[in-house]
């Protein structure tokens, strides 16, 4: 009976941790494929070429001892995300790393905005 109980608590601990990227479409175009190039900028001064946004990306890594928990992971997550949206590029808006918790072994973090070239 023990084991069973274990080994839920194990399942429900893996699956609670998992990654999650949620998406706010702006502007629709279409999709690239999900390994497209993608231009990183950290601020918008350093984008010289004009655009429009394409879609807004929170994205958040898993909290468990087996994922990447980092704000680079996070961003990394985001790419996937932005090439479905069409995007050429993508502006990071924040970005954090969220230390070990009782509850998590901590997380990464990041908001994006995935941005489609206009020229």
């Amino acid at each position: 009976m023990s084991i069973k109980i274990l080994a839920t608590v194990g399942a429900v601990l893996l699956l609670a941790g998992c990654t999650t990227v949620g998406v706010t479409p702006v502007n629709s175009t279409a999709a690239k494929p999900a390994n497209c190039q993608l231009d990183v900028y950290a601020s918008e001064t350093e984008i010289y070429r004009p655009f429009q946004t394409a879609c807004l990306i929170d994205s958040r890594t898993g909290t468990t001892l087996f994922h990447r928990r980092d704000a680079a992971a996070a961003i990394d997550h985001a790419r996937k995300e932005a090439c479905g949206c069409g995007a050429d590029a993508i502006l990071v808006q924040s970005a954090d790393t969220q230390g070990v918790t009782m509850a998590t072994w901590g997380q990464g973090k990041a908001i994006v905005r995935a941005i489609r070239y206009t020229d």
